[in-house]
């Protein structure tokens, strides 16, 4: 944010006696004052003198400045032209940002209450306004979304398929293989993933597993069968879907694989493929998510993302996926 300070200009009009035996000269050109004249810090000019060359000129309309005038870093102004022309203006608004003010992921400046009305979005993390995203809607379950993340949620079955066709290709050039492409899939709205979830309120996806068993006249197993079902926020953009499956689907492989760790260990491998997705595709909004990934606070989303990020860095795809088929994961520590 800029500072600023407010400057105030005095000077006095005085006039050369005809009558004085003294000799007045202006301090800027040296030549003889007769009449009206400007004193200022102990120095005499000529009017002309004083007002082209003396007085501070606006650095923005370079007209002279005179009473109060505001000073910053970049040079001095009129109350008025630094007012509107510059200060930053909010972008939802578009009013003069006069004191402290907010700002988004995406660099748009706002005034601290339009953050009362829908906020920012909760996915893109932009600010939701007319202007900054064309409005947005608030979701029953208290989440706001802007119409920019709107115009590309995943909300049918054809396009649920259509980002689980991506996901398992760009996992198994990874190196995760045989993962199963009948997995059901649900849209679930917070409030229904709390429920399933009750220690995790922001949780963004979830994977149960189920296994069952048939054994003969013996007591021997002879048949069986592991289920698994993922369940993913509604109301999310195709690459934030995207994000979120694979994340899943890497639940889905521990779960085959009958890989237990602990949650840190886990939901930080997962979330491997999460930051998989964005870094795919690196535009803004993926730089942006992998920002607030490496900058979780949570002890297993995020901590643990990036203990087994610099794993991953450390040993690539191949050997950290033999590390965790050979319950060797720790070795990350």
């Amino acid at each position: 944010m800029m500072r600023y300070s407010y400057l105030t200009l005095f000077s006095i009009i005085l006039i050369s006696s005809l009558f004085s035996n003294e000799i007045i000269k202006c301090s800027y050109c040296s030549k003889k004052i007769e009449g009206e004249y400007y004193y200022l810090d102990n120095k005499k000019y000529h009017e002309n003198c004083y007002k082209d060359n003396i007085i501070p000129k606006c650095s923005f309309c370079r007209k002279s400045l005179t009473g109060r005038y505001m000073v910053n870093e970049d040079g001095q102004y009129h109350n008025d032209c630094y007012k509107n022309h510059i200060l930053p203006k909010c972008s939802v608004c578009t009013k003069p940002l006069e004191k402290e003010y907010n700002y988004d992921a995406w660099g748009n400046k706002y005034h601290s209450y339009h953050s009362y009305g829908k906020g920012n979005c909760s996915s893109c993390s932009r600010i939701i306004s007319e202007r900054t995203t064309g409005g947005g809607l608030t979701h029953f379950d208290g989440r706001s979304v802007c119409n920019i993340c709107l115009k590309d949620i995943v909300d049918t079955e054809y396009k649920i398929e259509k980002s689980r066709k991506r996901v398992l290709s760009l996992l198994g050039e990874l190196g995760f293989e045989n993962l199963p492409i009948d997995v059901p899939v649900s849209l679930k709205n917070r409030n229904e993933l709390r429920i399933l979830m009750p220690e995790n309120p922001m949780v963004s996806g979830l994977t149960n597993s189920s296994y069952s068993y048939t054994e003969d006249y013996y007591g021997n197993i002879i048949e069986e069968k592991s289920e698994y079902e993922i369940f993913i926020l509604d109301k999310l953009p195709e690459i934030d879907f995207d994000s979120i499956l694979a994340h899943e689907y890497l639940h889905v492989w521990l779960y085959m694989n009958k890989l237990d760790y602990s949650s840190q260990i886990t939901e930080g491998f997962c979330n491997l493929a999460k930051a998989q997705v964005y870094k795919k595709i690196l535009d803004e909004h993926s730089l942006i998510q992998l920002s607030k990934m490496d900058d979780d606070p949570d002890p297993n989303y995020g901590h643990g993302y990036r203990i087994m990020n610099q794993c991953m860095d450390y040993y690539g795809w191949e050997k950290l996926i033999k590390l965790f088929k050979n319950n060797q994961a720790h070795y990350c520590y």
